[in-house]
């Protein structure tokens, strides 16, 4: 099952993480980004070196102005487990969105600027 993860984070100087996964894959269904590793995947709210934020901001594990991240695989649905670590001090998350469906191509708001809030989804399906 594919999902892409989406964090609505705040400020270029404190604006990446590293996610892991108790049980991802890559699309081989070879262990990838798995927690206890060094394998991970980084969430950068400024989309490139310069390309500049402004308040909050939805963003992917995708690094380039535009580029989307590769999407975290399961290999089975059900819970998973996520480990997420700052990169720098005051590192701030306000909501992660897990989308195998309406948010897999497309992030839930805008990189910059927004204020979109999305409900708790109660049960599965997810988004």
């Amino acid at each position: 099952m594919k999902q892409r993860i989406v964090f609505l984070v705040n400020f270029w100087g404190n604006d990446s993480a590293w996610v892991q996964f108790n049980d991802a894959t890559d699309a081989a269904g070879h262990p990838l980004r798995r927690a206890g590793t060094a394998s991970g995947t980084s969430v950068n709210l400024e989309d490139c070196s310069g390309c500049g934020e402004s308040e909050w901001g939805w963003q992917d594990n995708g690094y380039g102005a535009g580029v989307l991240g590769d999407p975290v695989r399961f290999p089975t649905s059900g819970t998973h487990q996520m480990v997420v670590q700052i990169r720098e001090d005051g590192f701030s998350i306000d909501q992660i969105v897990l989308s195998s469906g309406r948010y897999l191509g497309a992030a839930p708001g805008a990189l910059k600027n927004d204020s979109t809030k999305l409900p708790e989804c109660q049960a599965p399906p997810l988004r």
